[in-house]
């Protein structure tokens, strides 16, 4: 978003064009919180994934209606049983506008209280769903019934990876992975004793992160009392109030998830 701003590409939610070549600290004003962005798709989603919702009905009518569609009996079998209904996420809860300012739905009443900041920002994908891409069991849901057989184990559909468990035991992540696909015992310790790459503040491979570097990351996240300790143009801290409401929004997602997959991950409230 900056790189836009600076190169005078950006313009307000009300469709004002912003003058490009100024310093970050000015265009800080143009820019959403992700306390704001955040807060926004949550209303959204909640009310998307409501039971009937348009989570529901979308995704049936998209996937599952037609007797020709490739889940029609998936649907058919879930309505009849406890199992709660598919979800295509991204197709159902976030609805695109005709509007190049505000390119989504769920941004129409943040950009009526904010006119003056951008919303036509890179990366539509990523920035719509900050709280939506939290809720694996989603997709999960649809590949485990892609891969669902009844001459095989539940265990052996899918094999799936916390990312906690690369981090507090790597090896032995790993060699659950190879002996999954059937691949040959492999030594990983002279890999993952380095550390991990693409991590800890550096993009790519080209930097690792030494895993002394890593225990002195803190693993919580930036609240709003912390702000004054980072940087000027640093949007990215939360309430506490914001953070109880996501906890409580994701707690019975990720309880679906760990049934799913068979096993819990270090989920930490």
């Amino acid at each position: 978003a900056l790189t836009r701003l600076k190169r005078g590409q950006g313009m307000t939610a009300s469709g004002k064009q912003i003058p490009g070549g100024r310093t970050e600290q000015f265009y800080r004003d143009y820019l959403y919180t992700f306390e704001e962005l955040a807060s926004a798709e949550l209303v959204t989603l909640k009310k998307c994934l409501e039971p009937g919702g348009r989570g529901e009905t979308y995704s049936y009518n998209r996937h599952g209606m037609r007797d020709h569609m490739f889940f029609h009996g998936t649907f058919k079998s879930r309505a009849n049983s406890s199992k709660t209904p598919l979800i295509n996420l991204d197709g159902a809860c976030y609805e695109a506008t005709k509007s190049k300012s505000v390119p989504r739905v769920q941004w129409n009443e943040l950009a009526e209280r904010n006119p003056d900041k951008i919303l036509d920002i890179p990366n539509l994908q990523l920035t719509q769903s900050i709280v939506g891409r939290g809720i694996y069991v989603f997709p999960l849901e649809w590949w485990y019934e892609v891969f669902a057989s009844a001459n095989v184990q539940r265990e052996d559909w899918i094999h799936t990876v916390c990312t906690e468990e690369m981090s507090d035991n790597a090896v032995d992540a790993m060699d659950d992975v190879t002996s999954f696909l059937g691949l040959p015992e492999f030594d990983f310790e002279n890999t993952t004793s380095v550390g991990r790459y693409n991590v800890g503040g550096h993009r790519g491979y080209d930097t690792v992160t030494t895993v002394d570097e890593e225990s002195d990351e803190s693993d919580e996240p930036i609240t709003a009392t912390q702000e004054s300790k980072s940087s000027p143009l640093d949007l990215t801290a939360i309430s506490k109030g914001l953070m109880t409401e996501l906890l409580e929004f994701y707690r019975p997602y990720n309880e679906r998830l760990f049934e799913l997959i068979g096993k819990r991950c270090a989920w930490k409230e």
